[in-house]
Formats: structure tokens, sequence, C-alpha cells
């Protein structure tokens, strides 16, 4: 569940204290009063904190150390199936079949500029009855850098060029790659798109083995968040095998929203 609002996160304020110190460093030099080369270690420094402060909080969103993350839903009996980067030609169809042949439903995060160059395939996954999420404007960590003002602007016009193309409501914002920063949880906050991350990933969208991907599946559990891939990962081929053990034991894989729900 999100974590409570309003709570100073722990790395925020340590983040802050870097970029300040790098600032001072490079002002001190400027007015003489470090050296260059003294000046310029201590602002390495600072930057490789802010740097490696970035790093973690994106490998583990679930830390909330910028801000909240959705990582767990709240009924016992759904498992919440996201499906990250889509659409795509080579795997949606797949997927969408796998889907409605095991009577599920999930979340697809879209990014913008792919649902452009499929729109038929973006509107297909909202007249399933699947979720739309948004993924981003592209694949990229834009919003880890840009002002909150500026993002809060791109994911709003993104999110309702994401419901023009699907006629579907977008609800909830994945950063592309979980990259995070304070920036990038102001930029959601404001445009109203909680951020959405997952309790299981299953790496499927990398160099992780099918037998991996399977044993981590078959540990997932209702109130789960499981995070797979459109693309050429092995979503598509392993998703009929995947949602057959998840029906064996009783879990309902629905939408994200849905799985919000009280039980």
């Amino acid at each position: 569940m999100l974590a409570s609002r309003g709570v100073v996160k722990p790395l925020q304020p340590a983040v802050l204290a870097f970029g300040s110190a790098g600032v001072s460093a490079g002002g001190a030099a400027a007015m003489g009063l470090l050296s260059a080369p003294l000046a310029t270690v201590l602002g390495g420094v600072a930057i490789a904190g802010v740097v490696g402060a970035v790093a973690l909080a994106s490998a583990r969103p679930d830390l909330g150390w910028f801000g909240d993350a959705l990582c767990r839903a709240r009924h016992p009996g759904r498992l919440a199936l996201t499906i990250d980067d889509g659409p795509d030609p080579l795997s949606t169809p797949a997927i969408l079949s796998a889907l409605e042949s095991a009577g599920a439903h999930a979340t697809f995060f879209l990014l913008v500029d792919r649902a452009h160059r499929h729109p038929e395939l973006a509107r297909a996954i909202q007249e399933a009855g699947h979720e739309i999420g948004l993924h981003g404007p592209a694949h990229d960590a834009r919003f880890t850098v840009l002002p909150a003002g500026l993002g809060s602007t791109q994911l709003r016009e993104a999110a309702q060029e994401l419901t023009r193309v699907t006629g579907g409501l977008v609800r909830w914002f994945r950063p592309p790659f979980g990259a995070v920063s304070p920036r990038v949880y102001a930029s959601a906050e404001r445009a109203g798109l909680p951020i959405a991350w997952c309790s299981v990933r299953t790496g499927d969208g990398g160099f992780v083995s099918p037998r991996v991907i399977l044993a981590r599946c078959r540990e997932a559990v209702g109130t789960d968040i499981v995070l797979m891939h459109d693309g050429p990962g092995y979503a598509r081929t392993l998703l009929p095998e995947i949602l057959a053990d998840w029906d064996r034991r009783g879990i309902t894989v629905s939408t994200l929203s849905a799985a919000m729900e009280p039980a």
C-alpha cells in the first residue's frame, strides 16, 4: 500500500545535502576560498552521493526513500498483473490471447510513442477489458531531472493522449526503468498519478532465464503486484503456463485498480 503521505523520506534530506555541498564547493572555489583541486574532489564526492542515492532508490522504489510508491495490492485473493513497455506488435496479441483464454485481466503500462505507432493494439487492450496505465511519453528517464512543474505537465499531457488513443482512463504511472528521484515523485503527485511499482519483479524483460521467471511467478500470491513486459522478452511464451498455475492455486489475476479494492 502507499506509504503515509507527509512523511519526510529519509533519503531526501541526504540528496539535498549532497547537492548543496556540490554547489557550495563550486561557489567556494569561485570565490577563492577553496583550491580548484580540492573543490573538484568535494564536488565529485557530492555528485557521486546524489547519483548513488538515485540509483539505490530506483533499484528499490518499494523502500519509499523519495516518496510514496504502490508496491502491494489490498484484496487478498487478487494478484495484479502489470505489463510494461507496450503496445508491441510482436507480443501484445499473444499476451492478450493468453489473458482471454485464462479469463484474466491486467494493467498495461503503455508508452505514448508506441501507442501512436500501434493505435489499434492500444485500443485492443482497452476493448478487451484491461486497464491502461502510463509508462511515459517514451522509454527514457527524463522525469528524474525535470522540474516538477514541467514534469507534471508532461505527465498530464501523456495521460490525456493515452486516453484519447485508447478510450481508457489512466489512473497510474510507472516510471521507465523504475527510475525515481524527488522530482519524479513531485511531478507524479502534481499530475494526480500515483506511482505504481511491484512486489514481484520477474526480470522477463532482461537476461533472466525462463526457469527463474517461472519460479518467481510460482511464489506469487494474492496482494502481489507482478511486473512483466511487452516486447521481445519471455512474457508472450511463458504467460499461459504462469496463468494456469495461478488459476490452480485459486488466485484471481486482475487489473491493479481491481486488486486495490477491499475484500
